[in-house]
């Protein structure tokens, strides 16, 4: 309930801020074009009937779901809606060529909250409180969003340029029925986690303590990142100045590296796929990942564990004054406006609609939803797992940086953690040589002088 007058409170003022910008200033610097006295999201007039608007998606059940019931609103709007569903990189590559040519491919593009500095600041998508004015607020239900989560997918330079499609938060997930045969606690900190591991290992023929994604990638990044920022580091200052070789981030990689001998054999070869596989049919009592593999360990076709296992809020680093502070990686995507479309209007009804709370009970069965109703939902709640506990993840996640240097940054992090991770150099040496092309590309980037 605390988190519910949060948002109240910071989206209450962020509809207030918007309305009186309008108010002021006239007009924002997005033209839209509509009837007198229309509004967004009544769906009693069919403006752009007959327009068809290009969405871009990137391939997750949640998409899948939702181009499922597009007919429903093709039939509301009369707008037709054409998918491009696309994997990850060529969903990446396709995005990226197609904006910086300006072709008016798309009408609506989905942004890796990673990108979102990059999509704003270059102009190639455009703010959306004009749009906001326009659209019935019980519609859009601004109150409704996950605070964290709008700033983190859709927000840049306090303009708002997209509303939430798919989240994601790590946290822990683990085998109740081992966990209660036992009489074990779910770990709260880093420390219980460790030594949870260590009790279970090889409790039970077969079933590891815990596993993680321990292959050099973005995953391997993101599982450092919860203990990185709860243990007081960062990738940079406030300056831009790296400091990912401070001794609490070496600190945080000297305790991941810990619990390899407490988890599978080859867990420094699994990404996200071989480690929610290896979770899911019962080789590990823990699995440290993203709340979004809940789903294969549901499912009766991929797992020997379904209903033995639950997700817990990420462990954290006891503090002195006996609290513990809990950093989960953030991860998720927004629905952005194209800069070039050349359907704003038709797109944005889309949006409303894709996002409404109508319709994100609907979508759950594909991945969890981002609005406090539907994470809250009862119903909800009792039949897919974790969505309590997101409850309280969302709200408190940290994002990995959003500067258009980040991907460069990722790709020396994870050579360096991986690096830590497999001995080939001490944590204190892979993170010094990390830190060095840290400066260099944030030089290169113009964000260190």
């Amino acid at each position: 309930m605390v988190g519910k007058k949060c948002s109240k409170g910071l989206m209450g003022v962020l509809a207030g801020s918007v309305i009186m910008m309008g108010i002021v200033s006239g007009a924002f610097a997005v033209e839209v074009s509509v009837p007198k006295g229309f509004k967004f999201g009544t769906y009693t007039q069919q403006p752009w009937a007959g327009k068809t608007i290009h969405v871009a998606m990137v391939a997750e059940p949640r998409c899948d779901a939702l181009k499922k019931l597009a007919p429903e609103f093709e039939k509301l709007t009369g707008i037709k809606i054409v998918f491009d569903i696309l994997a990850y990189p060529t969903l990446q590559e396709k995005q990226m060529v197609a904006l910086t040519q300006g072709t008016g491919v798309y009408d609506i593009v989905h942004v890796d909250c990673v990108w979102v500095g990059q999509y704003a600041g270059e102009g190639w998508t455009i703010p959306l409180e004009e749009f906001i004015l326009r659209t019935d607020h019980n519609t859009l239900a601004l109150d409704d969003f996950i605070p964290a989560v709008v700033s983190e997918q859709g927000m840049w330079e306090d303009r708002i340029f997209g509303f939430p499609f798919i989240n994601a938060a790590f946290g822990l997930h683990y085998r109740t029925d081992i966990f209660d045969k036992y009489g074990i606690e779910v770990p709260q900190t880093w420390k219980e986690l460790r030594e949870t591991a260590e009790k279970l290992n090889l409790k039970e023929p077969g079933v590891s303590g815990i596993t993680f994604m321990g292959r050099r990638g973005v995953q391997l990044q993101c599982s450092y990142d919860n203990m990185l920022w709860s243990f007081g580091g960062d990738w940079y200052d406030e300056n831009y100045r790296p400091t990912i070789n401070s001794p609490a981030a070496v600190d945080a990689l000297e305790y991941f590296k810990s619990l390899i001998p407490f988890a599978p054999a080859g867990v420094l070869t699994y990404d996200w796929d071989e480690t929610a596989r290896s979770f899911a049919q019962g080789k590990a009592a823990m699995d440290l990942q993203w709340h979004n593999a809940a789903p294969t360990a549901s499912d009766p076709s991929k797992s020997k564990i379904v209903g033995k296992f639950d997700f817990a809020v990420i462990p954290g680093k006891l503090q002195p004054d006996g609290s513990i502070k809990r950093t989960p990686t953030f991860g998720g995507w927004s629905l952005e406006i194209p800069k070039d479309s050349k359907n704003k209007e038709a797109a944005w009804e889309f949006m409303v609609w894709a996002t409404s709370p109508e319709i994100q009970p609907r979508l759950a069965y594909g991945q969890p939803g981002d609005r406090f109703s539907s994470l809250a939902d009862p119903k909800l709640q009792e039949k897919y797992v974790g969505y309590q506990t997101l409850l309280v993840s969302l709200p408190i996640a940290k994002g990995r940086p959003r500067i258009a240097a980040y991907s460069e940054l990722a790709d020396a992090l994870e050579v360096g953690l991986s690096e830590g991770m497999t001995g080939a150099k001490s944590a204190k040496k892979a993170l010094d040589d990390a830190n060095n092309k840290f400066e260099f590309i944030l030089k290169k980037w113009g964000y260190l002088k």
